[in-house]
């Protein structure tokens, strides 16, 4: 939903489904998080000016968007002029610790949308109610990647979905945010909606699942990036698994396994043009071979560790990293081990890189290199990697029978 049409296409496409018993998820509007990021990260460093007027931006973006869907705007602006100074509010008295402020600054993106959501649905006698999302998943207090508490989840959401669906109406909520047993906001990981959907369709027992995407399907490869995409009419939860795993965009590597468990199949189809048949995931395992799939990961971090006194990098030594990583919340892309250096891949940034930098140096010799590219391809042939690897210097390759990963410049 990047403006007023996409808000509009979202409506069409529930009006053709409302047939059915609903529970819509809804993410952010266009590069809401994006721009919370950046708001998040101002009020971190003080910069009060800066920041301030770049939430003023932000408001102004949503405002428009409302203006343009309603002919009387001035009860949701009214609205949204609350929930903006709410955010203004939590930037004044930020938190010192970086991950518990993202999580209470970064999911007001998806409190707007579903905002303005609700309130069109309405005034288009779409039967529509709001639940939010905090009050039915419930995690751990590991923000910005919180765990499920499934037992007390499946719970909340049973108890506040069912009577509202049974009712004839649908169900509108967030993805991406949950909140710990304390009410303090919690995140799912960058792109969590699509695993909110997933929650929910797991403990609803719900018949099947579809995301709406802004490309044609499940694609080989990104289309932006390459001129010649093949859409994948099916894939299975295991293939789906490991492409999520390997940082394919399209799908939430925690989606898979909650409908995997449950046998629900999952559709992804075009927000753009909903009439092409949509990309299946199930337990058919029967086509996963039949296409190769390229992944692209930019922006990568290659961190070589050693040990002052070329000691082998034993057990001791990679609890003492891999604690590090964990600490900073680092997710490894991929790592090699040899006897006396341990190299990993990981995503930038820059304030993590440099807390995991300061953790470890004091203990080992530590050098990186930045702007490197992970090339993942799934069932590869070797006259494909001599194609991607024309004119680039490989810095670090893992292959096995179905899998290569190549990390390069």
């Amino acid at each position: 939903m990047q403006n007023a049409d996409g808000i509009r296409k979202v409506a069409s496409i529930i009006k053709a489904e409302k047939k059915d018993k609903l529970v819509v998820v809804v993410s952010a509007l266009g590069k809401t998080t994006n721009r919370l990021e950046e708001i998040l990260q101002l009020a971190l460093s003080k910069q009060k000016k800066e920041c301030s007027e770049a939430v003023n931006k932000l408001e102004a973006k949503h405002v428009q968007i409302v203006n343009q869907l309603f002919d009387d705007a001035a009860n949701c602006c009214e609205k949204l002029q609350y929930s903006f100074n709410d955010l203004r509010r939590e930037l004044e008295n930020i938190d010192t610790n970086r991950f518990i402020s993202y999580d209470r600054i970064v999911g007001y993106g998806e409190k707007f949308a579903t905002l303005i959501l609700q309130q069109y649905f309405l005034d288009h006698l779409l039967s529509c109610q709001y639940i939010d999302a905090r009050e039915m998943i419930i995690t751990d207090d590991n923000f910005t990647s919180a765990k499920i508490n499934w037992e007390l989840t499946t719970s909340h959401i049973k108890s506040s979905v069912n009577p509202e669906i049974n009712s004839g109406k649908f169900v509108l909520t967030e993805g991406f945010v949950g909140s710990d047993t304390s009410g303090n906001p919690t995140t799912l990981g960058r792109e969590g909606s699509d695993f909110t959907a997933a929650i929910l369709a797991s403990a609803l027992d719900a018949g099947e699942v579809t995301f709406w995407k802004n490309v044609p399907g499940l694609m080989h490869a990104d289309p932006n990036r390459f001129s010649e995409c093949v859409k994948l009419d099916h894939i299975s939860y295991h293939e789906a698994i490991e492409l999520a795993f390997y940082g394919a965009s399209v799908i939430h590597p925690k989606t898979i396994q909650p409908l995997q468990q449950k046998g629900i199949p999952l559709f992804v189809r075009s927000f753009v043009n909903t009439a092409i048949a949509a990309s299946i995931i199930s337990k058919d395992t029967s086509m996963d071979d039949k296409m190769h799939k390229i992944i692209i990961k930019d922006e990568q971090v290659l961190l070589s560790i050693n040990s002052h006194d070329l000691s082998f990098i034993a057990e001791d030594h990679l609890t003492h990293i891999f604690k590090a990583f964990s600490r900073n919340k680092i997710h490894i892309n991929l790592m090699q081990h040899s006897a006396v250096s341990f190299s990993v891949c990981f995503d930038y940034n820059a304030n993590k890189l440099e807390a995991l930098l300061t953790d470890l140096k004091s203990d080992f010799i530590v050098k990186y290199n930045d702007g490197l590219q992970l090339i993942t391809i799934r069932h590869y042939t070797e006259k494909m990697i001599n194609e991607l690897l024309k004119n680039k210097k490989v810095f670090l390759e893992q292959k096995s029978r179905s899998t290569v990963q190549l990390l390069i410049k």
